[in-house]
């Protein structure tokens, strides 16, 4: 069972890097791609970052969850 948990947990891991690596690349496309009017979509692509940061990297989810170590 334990090491079930620590596969699910690493590939939840590797599925938030790729996702932000994709992100990134994603971003430098648009910045490069559009001149202008494309800040729309920098801080939609810059808030799905910043959520998936504070969520995985940061435990807050953690925060209103019971029993903490």
């Amino acid at each position: 069972m334990e090491q079930e948990k620590l596969k699910s947990a690493q590939k939840l891991g590797v599925i938030v890097a790729v996702a932000l690596i994709v992100l990134a690349a994603l971003e430098y496309v648009v910045a490069i791609a559009m001149d202008s009017g494309n800040l729309p979509y920098m801080l939609i692509m810059n808030v799905v970052d910043a959520a998936l940061i504070i969520y995985y990297f940061m435990h807050v989810a953690h925060l209103w969850r019971g029993g903490h170590e």
